[in-house]
């Protein structure tokens, strides 16, 4: 009973033709009140807000904020279609044009059809034209991608414009499902659009020598005990959320379990378009403060993890010939690996650790079951990781390289990660933060933190080069 008169008082207060609809049916009037009507909180309070009728549970309940209206969604919508066009035209306007990246496509194609092309002696080259040739086809699937986007928000948009007044040409207006569906087809399209010419913006400032190169990624527990190596095991789930959703493969090679809970150490090798130039600004101490929950007293405790990120291979043939490490700059030591893997692992020196000792970097390969082909792998990661911080140091000579290990202690931290007696994540360098640390713990939010440390890294190249150095 009280549904009913619920329903005929909105029907009858806002309907602009009730007076002479009086007559119609209640199950009518549900219908339309249901879906046209508010019934403003003034009718039983005088104060703002409104009530809605939901006839699923014949039942009357406030809100106190007010839903965003189909036209402000709409404009809104229009807005971001507005700069993704503009992000759009940029972004193409600076790529090499779809017909010339085919054409490049098509001549590598025939390079790898070719006998000769899978030899031995050619692999080199093999791996340089399988790069090339990924990356002309995710460049070219992008492009595609941006067209149907953008055309797929204007024809959307455009039914909604022409067709929303009610009939056209004898054609009925559209429905309100049909509004909603319309509306949210449009803004899925402009944000996918915005969204990926901007992740692509990002894409152009990884230009360096190695940015392309898989990135080897090293945690170490610091200060802080058993409370550091339960970080690193945080850390570690961090950066394989972040690559599943950001299309990278990550996978755990080694590491070095804590005496209670989580590790000592972990290297992960991560794969996938601009690896390493994605994750070289994570090298550095990362500080955690939180209420520790291996601490009885439930005190709050500071610890650190360091994180090292280095290429994991070198794909240019030059510098591969050009760069030798002489065997006096070398310490080469041998051990067992342990763990699973039989007597070999447990009772041969198959691991090799190499020192180079002019800088003090480091390098450790247990991950074969021979000890040469560990030693390969290793010097072949020792060389990456040289090549590298040569690069960042500009030094012409190998000696000149200053060993940059990774401090996990106080007034190294490049991060902040705070969880009591507030929650904030704070990149030092950028300045870049948030307040919703438990989604950037989970990997979510830290693409838009390796974004602003990409665009400082780049302002700062940019001024250097200005000033000549």
């Amino acid at each position: 009973s009280f549904g009913r008169q619920a329903v005929t008082l909105a029907f009858n207060s806002f309907h602009p033709r009730a007076a002479r609809l009086s007559t119609i049916s209640t199950k009518r009037q549900l219908s339309i009140a249901t879906n046209c009507i508010l019934l403003p909180r003034t009718l039983r309070h005088g104060n703002t807000g409104y009530y809605s009728f939901h006839a699923s549970s014949s039942s009357l309940f406030a809100s106190d904020t007010k839903a965003p209206t189909y036209n402000q969604e709409l404009l809104d919508g229009k807005r971001q279609l507005e700069e993704a066009v503009a992000l759009f035209a940029k972004n193409t306007a600076s790529t090499t044009p779809i017909h010339q990246l085919k054409e490049a496509i098509a001549d590598l194609a025939k390079e790898q059809s070719e006998p000769s092309f899978w030899e031995e002696e050619n692999s080199s080259r093999a791996s340089q034209v399988n790069t090339q040739f990924s990356a002309f086809t995710r460049l070219v699937t992008r492009l595609d991608n941006w067209e149907k986007w953008q055309g797929d928000a204007q024809a959307a948009l455009e039914m909604i414009t022409s067709m929303n007044g009610g009939d056209v040409d004898g054609v009925p207006g559209l429905s309100t499902e049909e509004r909603e569906m319309l509306l949210e087809e449009f803004k899925e399209s402009s944000r996918l659009l915005l969204e990926d010419n901007q992740r692509y913006e990002l894409d152009l400032l990884l230009s360096g020598p190695f940015d392309q190169s898989p990135a080897r990624v090293v945690l170490t527990a610091g200060a802080g005990g058993t409370e550091a190596n339960d970080w690193v095991s945080d850390l570690k789930r961090m950066y394989e959320r972040h690559c599943e959703t950001m299309g990278f493969t990550c996978v755990t090679e080694d590491f070095q379990v804590g005496d209670t809970v989580g590790y000592k150490s972990v290297d992960m090798l991560i794969t996938g378009p601009n690896a390493y130039g994605w994750f070289q600004g994570e090298k550095g101490a990362h500080r955690l403060v939180r209420l520790s929950p291996f601490n009885a007293n439930n005190k709050r405790q500071t610890t650190f993890a360091g994180v090292d990120v280095a290429p994991a291979e070198i794909f240019h043939d030059s510098l591969q010939k050009d760069f030798e490490i002489p065997d006096g700059e070398l310490e080469i030591t041998t051990m067992r690996a342990g763990g699973k893997g039989g007597q070999n692992v447990n009772k041969v020196n198959s691991a090799v650790r190499i020192k180079h000792i002019p800088s003090g970097l480091q390098v450790k390969c247990s991950q074969e079951r021979s000890q040469p082909l560990n030693k390969a792998i290793a010097m072949k990661r020792l060389k990456a990781q040289l090549l590298a911080i040569a690069q960042e140091q500009r030094v012409k000579e190998i000696k000149e390289i200053r060993g940059d290990m990774v401090e996990a202690s106080w007034g190294a931290q490049i991060r902040n990660y705070v969880l009591h007696p507030y929650k904030m994540v704070k990149d030092q360098r950028t300045g870049w933060e948030t307040s919703n640390a438990q989604a950037f713990l989970d990997g979510e939010l830290l693409e838009d933190c390796v974004g602003a440390y990409l665009r400082y890294k780049a302002q700062l190249e940019k001024e250097a080069e200005a000033e000549g150095y």
